[in-house]
């Protein structure tokens, strides 16, 4: 399958190797945790339950989460391991679930 996800249309196989965003074929996830300093009306008084996905189709300049971001930090998780982990956020009283840079991986 080639690579549409984003505006970018790079076109990449994914499963032979990342995209221009750095995405490959399997989720890479940088940080999931409960997330207390968002604005209140986004954590509410549990947190928002946020996934910091790994790479972006974006190169902002003054990106906040460059290595999440533009370095790829973070580890690759299977769909099943994805989502235990966002269940796990629920069982754990998240307000939400909040998705950070997930376009990469729609």
């Amino acid at each position: 399958m080639l690579c549409d996800a984003c505006p970018l249309e790079c076109r990449a196989d994914r499963a032979l190797g990342p995209g221009t965003c750095g995405a490959g074929d399997r989720f890479e996830v940088s940080t999931i945790q409960l997330h207390h300093w968002e604005e209140p009306p986004v954590s509410g008084t549990r947190g928002s339950g946020t996934v910091f996905f790994s790479h972006c189709n974006l190169s902002c300049r003054f990106c906040q989460n460059y290595t999440i971001s533009q370095l790829g930090t973070g580890r690759p998780m299977s769909a099943a391991e994805l989502e235990a982990a966002i269940l796990d956020l629920v069982a754990a009283g998240a307000h939400n679930v909040n998705l950070v840079t997930p376009t990469q991986y729609t």
